[in-house]
């Protein structure tokens, strides 16, 4: 297997070291999975999902105050006359 070899200040290699989840991880392995783990998640579940896995507590609004907010955007909105406002 090909090397690079790369260059950090202090600050990033502690950073990097201490993203290490076994005192054996090598920092190729470390970097592989952040940049991994960095990807965008393609929707709204896989969001929840990648939050969720990096240990953040999420809300949720009660299913009846979405099927609220649901309703409210399905309304027609009244067309403005913009001819009047001037």
């Amino acid at each position: 297997m090909a090397h690079k070899t790369i260059s950090l200040d202090l600050q990033a290699y502690d950073a990097l070291r201490s993203r290490r989840t076994t005192p054996t991880e090598s920092f190729s392995q470390v970097v592989l999975r952040l940049a991994n783990s960095v990807a965008s998640p393609k929707s709204g579940s896989g969001l929840v999902d990648k939050l969720l896995a990096e240990g953040e507590s999420l809300w949720f609004p009660p299913d009846s105050e979405l099927d609220r907010l649901d309703a409210i955007q399905k309304q027609p909105r009244p067309r403005r006359d913009r001819r009047s406002e001037s």
